[in-house]
């Protein structure tokens, strides 16, 4: 009897302990992000690449006040960091102004890197210990939805079920990625640290006659919608906004053309140059980074925001649901 008593203890731990483990982790992480957001060198990060302080009053956007650390028990994923004194980042080389290849193209730079030194140092001082970043970069061709298939779980640490081992695999998604419906499905996400939407940039390449001006994101929505006007948007391959332009075309049908950016062009020399090309996409961070970085390309050209509003920026912290 007492045997069968332990065995079904033994069970339930194990139903539930993963998602405890996996919880401990993220709780941590947010808990650094919310004191790293409020510290001054936020600010600095953000005007680095040419971004303002986003309203901290905003309850989407991760604070310190409603995010407390958790304590450490023992064989969690939290534990594991703290024990290798590592935490392993993924990351994408598509990912400006997040993460990008550095000079030796190894490693990442960009805003994510800067504000991950914050949140290292505020996620080591809390746990007394020194936690080292170890950045691993995602190199599959199948787009960094997928990513996701690299976090480590509860019972597998090192990734080792589905063929990789702890080189390949990381803890948490270090770079940004827009909150939506499909990434929620399928892993545990952060609060956001900053605000994100899909913006599109207006280029010199006329309208079709009759047709706008078009000065937001309902009258573009609607112009793409309608069969008569055959507007032209282009959105970087194998991004988000190959995916976003894919899932208007599946809500309106073939009623606008759904082009491509030159993949590693410069978004807005790209809407600057466009022969064909009615808007561009691109997400607000992204678009107002590139506009502080090169003022030369496009400087007429319109930037209209919110064609797709998301529910943040967030980090992945747990194993696909």
């Amino acid at each position: 009897m007492l045997g069968k008593i332990l065995t079904a203890a033994a069970t339930a731990f194990a139903l539930t302990t993963p998602a405890v483990a996996q919880q401990e982790l993220k709780a941590a992480i947010v808990a650094a992000m919310g004191e790293a957001i409020e510290d001054p060198r936020y600010v600095d990060v953000l005007a680095k690449y040419g971004l303002e302080l986003p309203d901290l009053n905003d309850k989407t956007l991760v604070n310190s006040k409603d995010y407390p650390y958790p304590e450490v028990s023992e064989g969690t994923l939290l534990d594991k960091v703290i024990d290798d004194k590592t935490l392993r980042l993924g990351w994408i080389a598509v990912g400006a102004p997040w993460s990008v290849p550095g000079p030796d193209k190894t490693q990442p730079v960009g805003l994510s890197i800067d504000y991950w030194e914050i949140v290292q140092e505020k996620l080591s001082n809390h746990y007394g210990t020194d936690i080292a970043l170890d950045w691993v970069e995602f190199t599959e061709e199948t787009g960094n939805n997928n990513m996701y298939r690299w976090l480590s779980t509860t019972n597998d640490p090192d990734c080792t079920a589905v063929g990789r081992n702890s080189a390949g695999c990381y803890d948490v998604i270090g770079g940004a990625y827009a909150i939506n419906a499909r990434r929620k499905g399928i892993s545990d996400i952060t609060p956001a640290y900053f605000p994100l939407n899909m913006s599109v940039v207006r280029t010199n390449v006329p309208l079709p006659d009759g047709v706008g001006p078009l000065e937001n994101a309902d009258q573009i929505r609607e112009a793409m919608a309608d069969p008569n006007v055959n507007l032209v948007l282009a959105g970087l391959p194998d991004t988000g906004e190959d995916s976003i332009l894919t899932n208007f075309k599946k809500q309106m049908g073939d009623t606008f053309t759904h082009a491509d950016r030159t993949p590693g062009s410069n978004v807005l020399q790209f809407a600057q140059d466009s022969t064909d090309a009615h808007f561009v996409l691109g997400t607000n961070v992204r678009l107002s980074s590139t506009r502080f970085k090169n003022p030369e390309y496009c400087a007429d050209c319109a930037f209209i925001p919110n064609l797709l509003v998301f529910g943040g920026v967030g980090f992945a912290t747990a194993l696909p649901q």
